[in-house]
């Protein structure tokens, strides 16, 4: 694949999304396709799941049209503990169903990206003043099972939308940090109310 030029129009995208680029181009059924207005060569390249921007192989993004059809990605059939799913490199993957597992997983991605996921744990604060609860963190047990670079489970957390993963010492290193700042948080609340009171 080439330009005018001879230059590859792809060149240094990653292999991964080249593949999705490509299903999207040939109409795999597990990538969105959605076309890109001005650009009929660079469609969605992202999974059947629901998104709320569609992206290109480059990272440019467009709005969803609100009269296109909702795009469902068919879910991978738990059975006897066992889950089994299809994927685009390896065919039908089936694979033990840790009893921890949400049971969610969507066919047609790679299986490098298949993983398990327990149902999220939140750390809830209640904001009060009319803003209700914020969620602080949330923590969930993950695995990747087929990962080159780490297959064992980890607890993974959300934070600040950036996804993290930690193993044992690195969940001990997060309590720490917890603890650490809620001495931080405590002195500041002494601060503020000693701030309160003098501009009374």
């Amino acid at each position: 694949m080439s330009d005018d030029s001879g230059r590859d129009p792809l060149e240094g995208v990653p292999a991964e999304l080249r593949d999705w680029h490509q299903g999207a181009i040939d109409g795999d059924p597990a990538v969105c396709a959605a076309p890109q207005s001005g650009k009929p060569g660079y469609p969605c390249v992202l999974n059947t799941a629901l998104h709320a921007q569609h992206q290109d192989v480059f990272g440019n993004t467009w709005n969803v049209d609100s009269e296109e059809p909702l795009y469902v990605a068919t879910l991978a059939p738990v059975q006897g503990g066992r889950v089994t799913i299809q994927t685009r490199d390896h065919g039908v993957v089936v694979l033990d169903e840790p009893a921890w597992c949400n049971r969610k997983h969507i066919n047609g991605g790679f299986r490098e990206d298949i993983q398990h996921q327990a149902e999220d744990s939140s750390m809830v604060f209640d904001v009060d003043q009319g803003y209700g609860p914020a969620e602080i963190l949330t923590s969930f047990l993950h695995q990747r099972p087929f990962s080159p670079t780490r297959p064992e489970v980890t607890l993974g957390f959300d934070m600040s939308d950036q996804f993290v993963e930690l193993d044992p010492a690195g969940v001990d290193k997060l309590a720490a940090a917890l603890v650490e700042h809620a001495a931080v948080l405590r002195a500041a609340a002494r601060r503020l109310s000693v701030l309160r009171g003098a501009a009374r």
